[in-house]
């Protein structure tokens, strides 16, 4: 019968590699757990939970030749800066909306179907918050707690 030997390098190469692999499983996770307790309602693994909501209209006035409605944006992508990301389109009356938000400051980034520049706007939300964003002016307006 013959036995194998194993020399001792084998075991102390395998146990060097296994003590880095801990360390950094280690740190990754301690760096996790921080961002987590920093920001609970936007950790990494969960959905933004709140009781806000932000909606509103996105309007592109450079299109508005004195007919009511025909500025609003169609189909233009919106996304809104939680962890992580949320996106929605505007529908045909370019009303958009997010639900379930912490009451917080977020950028809203728009990206028109028609034009490859991307708008960016910053919202406060608290409660139920309606926005006007006009991409011609990039500015926004408050529409001051309109009920949807």
């Amino acid at each position: 019968m013959m036995k194998l030997k194993l020399q001792p390098n084998f075991w102390r190469f395998r146990s060097k590699q296994l003590r880095r692999l801990f360390s950094g499983l280690l740190v990754l996770s301690v760096a996790i757990a921080a961002i987590a307790i920093q920001q609970p309602a936007m950790g990494f693994w969960n959905q933004p939970q709140g009781d806000s909501v932000i909606y509103g209209k996105l309007a592109d006035t450079h299109l508005w030749k004195g007919v009511p409605g025909e500025d609003l944006v169609k189909n233009a992508k919106v996304t809104i800066n939680t962890l992580p990301p949320q996106t929605t389109r505007t529908d045909e009356h370019g009303n958009f909306w997010f639900k379930k938000l912490p009451d917080a400051d977020y950028l809203l980034k728009v990206k028109l179907p028609y034009d490859k520049k991307e708008y960016s706007f910053r919202t406060q939300v608290h409660g139920k918050t309606g926005t006007f964003l006009d991409v011609a002016m990039d500015e926004e307006h408050n529409l001051e707690e309109i009920d949807y």
